[in-house]
């Protein structure tokens, strides 16, 4: 009975915390508030793009809180990062865009 009620908490709590974002002004903002956010992706394979989402969101991070760069103290960082493709992916609609590239989607990533 314990277990159960501590993984709804955790479950809903969650969830107020999940949030659909399909274009990149919203992202950051969104992971300002804690958020997990859910967007577009163009797929694994664009590198690149996963290398700009972290360093544009670090940018936009530090600019938002007054910052110049990150302590070094800090066991995480405020850079997003493109790596949790969940398995049960929400509808993607056809010419659905990447958030950062604009590339057509092909799923949803965290």
């Amino acid at each position: 009975i314990i277990h159960g009620a501590m993984f709804e908490k955790a479950k809903k709590a969650r969830d107020q915390h999940l949030v659909k974002v399909t274009e990149w002004k919203d992202f950051v903002p969104n992971l300002e508030l804690s958020n997990l956010v859910l967007t577009p992706w163009c797929g694994g394979e664009h590198e690149d793009w996963e290398d700009w989402v972290k360093e544009k969101s670090r940018e936009e991070s530090l600019a938002a809180r007054g910052e110049e760069g990150e302590d070094e103290r800090t066991a995480t960082s405020v850079a997003a990062k493109t790596l949790c493709i969940p398995f049960d992916q929400p509808e993607l609609p056809e010419g659905t865009k990447c958030f950062a590239s604009g590339k057509p989607a092909t799923c949803w990533v965290l």
